[in-house]
C-alpha cells in the first residue's frame, strides 16, 4: 500500500509539474492590429516578455479598429480597464486629459529612457510636462501604385499635387465599356468615418497649409475652401468612387481595381492578399504632395489606479517594448518604421524595401494630423468633419459649404 501511494503520488506530481506554470498576473491587451502585419510582433514581445518574467502573462485580445476606442472609453469610464492601452493616438490626448492614464515619468527614467531616443512624435505624449505613453508608429504614409496601370497609360509617377490630380484623371478608366469606371485613378476615402478627416488632413498639407498654422491661428477659412474642393474635384471625375472607406479603398487597389492610393506603412502587409498581377506591378512612391501631415499614430499607456502588482508588471512591458531589440523586432517583422531613432537593421531594410519612404515620413513630416491646441477635442472636430463631407458627398452641401460649415465650428471650438 505504501508503495502504491508513493507510485501514484509520484505520477500527480509528473503530471502536475509538465503543466504549464500559474499566471500570478494576467495583463489584458487589446489591440486591433493583431490581424496585421503587426500581430506577428506584438505575439512575439508578449511571449518573450512572459518568458523573461515568470508569472506574468500578456492576454492579447483581438478588437476592430471600429470597435476598439468605443470599448476602451467604456472601460476606463467605468473603472474597469485593460491593464495595457493599446491607443490610437488621436484619442490619447482626452484619456491623458482626464486623468485616466498613470504618468510614466519616473518609471521610464530609472529605465534609462530618453525621449531623444525617439521620432519628434515623442514629444507629443506630453500633457501637463508629464509622459503619459510610449509612441509606438509615428504616421507615415506613401503613394502606393500599380506601375503596370501607369506605364500603360503613359503617366509618370506623381511628384506634386498638380501632377498627382492630372493622373487621377488619366488613370480612371471604363475597361469594359458599359459607361461606368470600373479601373479607378485616385482611391480618396470620404465615408462618415475619420478617414474623411484625415485624408482631408493630408490634402490640406498637401497644399501647405495645417489645420493651425506655426503662428496659432486656425486656417484660414479660403485655405480649407481650397482643399475641399480638391476632393470634391476628385468625386467629379470619377476618380474615386463617393464614401468611400480606408478598408474597401485597400481591397479595391490590391484586388486590381485602382491605379493609385494614399497609405501608412501598415499597407504593405497587404500584399500578400494581393491578385497576382498587383503584387507583381505594386510600387510605393513618396506622397506627392507639398507639406505631408504626420505625427503620432498609435501608442502604449497604462490606465491610472491598477493594484500595484498589474501596475509594475504593465510597466514592465512598457519599458520592454521600448528597448532597442525589440523595436528593431518591429521593423524586421511589421516592415514599419519604429519609433525609436536608428532601429531598422539591414535586415529589415532588405526585407521590405519601401521602408526607407516610411522612415523619411515619419521622421520629416511638415504638418499636423492634430490640430494644435484642439488635441484634446479629437473627437468633436473628427465628427465636424466626416459630417461636412458626408453633405457634400451626397449632394446636401457644394464643396464651399461644406467647407465653411467645418471652419465655423472649429473656430468655435478653436
Amino acid at each position: 500500500m505504501a508503495r502504491l501511494i508513493t507510485t501514484a503520488a509520484l505520477a500527480v506530481g509528473l503530471a502536475l509539474s509538465s503543466l504549464p506554470a500559474r499566471a500570478d498576473v494576467t495583463l489584458e491587451l487589446p489591440s486591433y492590429q493583431l490581424q496585421q502585419g503587426f500581430g506577428a510582433w506584438w505575439r512575439a514581445a508578449a511571449s518573450a516578455f512572459e518568458a523573461e518574467h515568470p508569472g506574468v502573462k500578456i492576454n492579447l485580445i483581438d478588437v476592430p479598429f471600429g470597435d476598439h476606442h468605443k470599448q476602451l472609453t467604456t472601460r476606463l469610464i467605468a473603472g474597469n480597464p485593460p491593464d495595457l492601452l493599446h491607443i490610437s493616438a488621436r484619442y490619447f490626448y482626452s484619456f491623458a486629459d482626464e486623468g485616466l492614464l498613470e504618468p510614466l515619468d519616473d518609471y521610464l527614467a530609472s529605465a534609462g529612457w530618453k525621449e531623444s531616443d525617439f521620432i519628434p512624435g515623442q514629444a507629443d505624449m506630453r500633457r501637463n510636462g508629464h509622459i503619459y505613453a510610449q509612441l509606438l508608429l509615428g504616421y507615415s504614409y506613401g503613394l502606393y501604385y500599380n506601375a503596370e496601370m501607369l506605364e500603360k497609360a503613359g503617366v509618370a509617377v506623381p511628384t506634386d499635387i498638380t501632377s498627382m490630380m492630372d493622373a487621377a484623371k488619366k488613370l480612371t478608366v471604363d475597361r469594359d465599356g458599359d459607361g461606368r469606371a470600373d479601373q479607378f485613378g485616385l482611391l480618396w476615402p470620404t465615408a462618415n468615418t475619420n478617414a474623411s478627416y484625415i485624408y482631408l488632413t493630408y490634402m490640406l498639407t498637401g497644399l501647405g497649409k495645417d489645420w493651425v498654422g506655426t503662428d496659432g491661428k486656425l486656417v484660414s477659412r479660403d485655405d480649407l475652401r481650397a482643399a475641399v474642393a480638391k476632393v470634391d474635384e476628385l468625386l467629379a471625375m470619377g476618380a474615386t468612387p463617393p464614401g468611400l472607406d480606408v478598408n474597401p479603398a485597400r481591397q479595391m487597389f490590391w484586388q486590381g481595381d485602382a491605379a493609385m492610393y494614399i497609405d501608412g506603412s501598415w499597407a504593405v502587409a497587404d500584399r500578400e492578399r494581393a491578385a497576382e498581377q498587383v503584387k507583381n506591378h505594386y510600387a510605393v512612391a513618396p506622397v506627392p504632395l507639398k507639406g505631408e501631415a504626420g505625427g503620432p499614430s498609435n501608442v502604449l499607456a497604462v490606465p491610472a489606479g491598477l493594484p500595484d502588482d498589474r501596475r509594475k508588471a504593465a510597466l514592465d512591458f512598457v519599458a520592454f517594448v521600448s528597448s532597442k531589440h525589440w523595436q528593431e523586432e518591429y521593423a524586421l517583422i511589421s516592415g514599419n518604421p519604429p519609433a525609436r531613432l536608428g532601429s531598422i537593421t539591414p535586415a529589415a531594410y532588405e526585407k521590405w524595401k519601401e521602408l526607407p519612404i516610411f522612415e523619411k515620413s515619419a521622421a520629416e513630416y511638415r504638418g499636423s494630423f492634430m490640430p494644435r491646441g484642439l488635441e484634446g477635442k479629437f473627437s468633436d472636430v473628427d465628427r465636424i468633419v466626416r459630417d461636412a463631407i458626408t453633405a457634400m458627398v451626397s449632394k446636401q452641401m457644394t464643396a464651399e459649404q461644406a467647407a465653411d460649415a467645418i471652419h465655423d465650428q472649429m473656430s468655435a471650438l478653436f
